[in-house]
């Protein structure tokens, strides 16, 4: 069984206030390749969307495996070739 990610009403308005649509969210969380990056009970995961955009979404673990979104934003230009750069093994 994979990983169930929800919403509420303050994730709404943070994806609201970053320009970044739900559908966006979704579409990076089960995207591949991607970056994935948990800390406790931190996820972080970075991700191309469709329209090309690079995208990174933040995450609590409230149960095994299961999250709530908490904000999402695009990735600046740096942060973009870092995170070609992880997906394509070279974290050098």
């Amino acid at each position: 069984m994979g990983d169930s990610f929800r919403f509420d009403e303050r994730t709404y308005e943070a994806l609201a206030a970053a320009g970044i649509g739900w559908q966006d969210v979704l579409e990076v969380l089960r995207a591949s390749p991607r970056v994935r990056h948990h800390i406790g009970a931190v996820l972080r995961v970075a991700a191309q969307t469709s329209d090309g955009r690079w995208v990174a979404v933040a995450c609590i673990e409230e149960a095994d495996d299961e999250y709530l979104v908490v904000s999402a934003r695009q990735l600046d230009d740096a942060e973009v070739t870092a995170v070609k750069a992880m997906i394509e093994g070279n974290m050098g």
